[in-house]
């Protein structure tokens, strides 16, 4: 295949991939200021990240905290503020795909491939919500680029692999899952095609480089018991009962909601007839591709398999996929699939979008549960905070609550701060914020349960206070119990 003409002057807006590009990302960033969506749990948490930065954090490494720091301190607190990078992530991604597309294959591979990729489905949302997904995804796909311009043989050698050695390294800082791609280099030397390629001198700069970026995490590691690793490992929940095919199964059904019901059945035919396809030309840079691609997809399918795996664990698979199946149905005369494809998820995209603009609309059509998490927390957190008066901190056992309260009573000089309820540090708050009881003698304990057993055995004086509510949806409310404290004394102490 001979790659098109790259010059794009006389290319109509409406089918120029920067126009659309930048129009379909400037629609989700105004659908994000207008959306009636407030901070979830873990964004809640990751935006009181980003009022300390520093090189890690419990439960993740620190991008996604410094990425959230760059957009509130230009514009402010705002939900869509702090969700601002995300969008921004994956207009960076897709434009390192469609550069990608054209270095490998032609300029109308990387048309629909960075089209496709702004419009699957797991990136629509990825796109409105702050993750540590979208940073990783940018940084995969800036990898993706570099390493095709190694493959390649593009001018710059030298650059070139410094370039995929800082994509990998800002990729750790900001998702262990980078270490995929790493895994995916190593088995592509055991592919004679591809060795040749890599095994150069500057691959050694490569890793240096990736190193030396990842290194202040793996210090603050040891500085802090290595929470943020241990937090990985508990999340595998390899201690838990294992092997669990109908967990496979759920694992492998989610991948047609993230990767979109078309590409993820070509992906699935690319892999079982690979042998057939890769008598054409282009297929040593396919093959590369598919390395990435099933690299991620394989570990996370195994994780599923072992104990438990989230649909979006294997989203890094998918940068990589999205390419290899647009080149596939391109160039075998099925580029009317990608087509639908794409068109489906530009329907699905509007509709999403229409739907986080008007949450009454999700509540008609009976789907309120998802965005459960996204609604009522201003209210609930002016209410406890209203209820604490003449308290000296305001005492919370749940994660989700405290994330919360820090950012929606920002404003409030009352300490916020968390208590192990059960004698093990399970989260960041519990780490870094915990309840001193020399600092305060009278506090007001919020909890999710209906008692105060978390605390019976630690305060001489606990009263009840009443509980706290806010409507998350038809028939559903969040409801939070809460209790005066005093006299703190330590357990089996009296």
């Amino acid at each position: 295949m001979t790659k098109d003409n790259i010059s794009t002057t006389t290319t109509p807006l409406w089918c120029n991939f920067w126009a659309i590009a930048t129009a379909l990302t400037l629609a989700r960033i105004l659908t994000l200021v207008f959306s009636p969506a407030e901070i979830g749990p873990d964004e809640a948490q990751y935006w009181y990240w980003s009022r300390d930065l520093d090189f890690g954090y419990y439960s993740k490494p620190p991008l996604i905290a410094w990425a959230i720091a760059a957009t509130t301190d230009l514009f402010g607190n705002a939900p869509w503020a702090v969700r601002l990078s995300a969008p921004l992530f994956h207009l960076g991604t897709a434009s390192f795909l469609y550069l990608a597309g054209r270095q490998l294959f032609s300029k109308r591979i990387a048309f629909w491939t960075g089209l496709g990729w702004l419009t699957l489905p797991g990136g629509i949302l990825s796109s409105f919500v702050i993750t540590t997904d979208a940073p990783l995804l940018f940084f995969w796909s800036g990898a993706i680029y570099f390493l095709a311009r190694i493959a390649e043989g593009a001018k710059n050698r030298a650059l070139n692999f410094a370039a995929l050695g800082v994509m990998i390294g800002l990729g750790l800082l900001s998702k262990y899952a980078m270490v995929y791609f790493v895994v995916g280099l190593g088995v592509m030397f055991m592919i004679a095609p591809l060795r040749k390629s890599l095994l150069r001198p500057e691959l050694a700069a490569t890793l240096f480089i990736a190193f030396a970026l990842f290194l202040p995490n793996i210090i603050w590691n040891s500085q802090n018991d290595f929470q943020t690793l241990s937090h990985t490992a508990d999340n595998a929940n390899w201690g838990a009962s294992m092997f669990k095919p109908l967990n496979l199964l759920e694992f492998t059904a989610g991948q047609f909601a993230v990767f979109g019901i078309i590409p993820f059945s070509v992906l699935i035919y690319l892999t079982a007839k690979s042998r057939q396809w890769r008598t054409q030309e282009d297929s040593s840079k396919a093959l590369m591709l598919l390395v990435l691609a099933l690299t991620p997809l394989c570990i996370v399918a195994i994780q599923a398999f072992l104990s438990r795996a989230h649909a979006n664990w294997a989203a890094a698979s998918y940068p990589a996929a999205i390419l290899l199946v647009t080149w596939f149905l391109t160039t075998t005369g099925r580029a009317y699939l990608v087509k639908i494809s794409v068109a489906l998820h530009v329907a699905l995209a509007i509709c999403f979008m229409i739907g986080m603009l008007n949450f009454n609309l999700i509540d008609r059509i009976g789907l309120s549960e998802p965005i459960k998490d996204l609604r009522g927390w201003q209210e609930q957190t002016d209410n406890i905070t209203a209820k604490a008066h003449g308290f000296d901190a305001i005492v919370v056992d749940d994660r989700y609550l405290i994330g919360e309260m820090l950012y929606h009573q920002r404003m409030t000089t009352l300490p916020i701060v968390a208590i192990d309820p059960n004698s093990n540090i399970d989260n960041h708050f519990e780490a870094f914020l915990a309840f001193d009881p020399s600092r305060a003698s009278k506090v007001l304990f919020v909890t999710t349960r209906d008692d105060s057993a978390h605390v019976d055995y630690r305060f001489g004086s606990i009263e009840p206070m009443g509980v706290s509510t806010a409507e998350i949806g038809p028939d559903a409310t969040r409801r939070y119990t809460l209790f005066a404290l005093e006299d703190y004394y330590e357990p089996g102490s009296r």
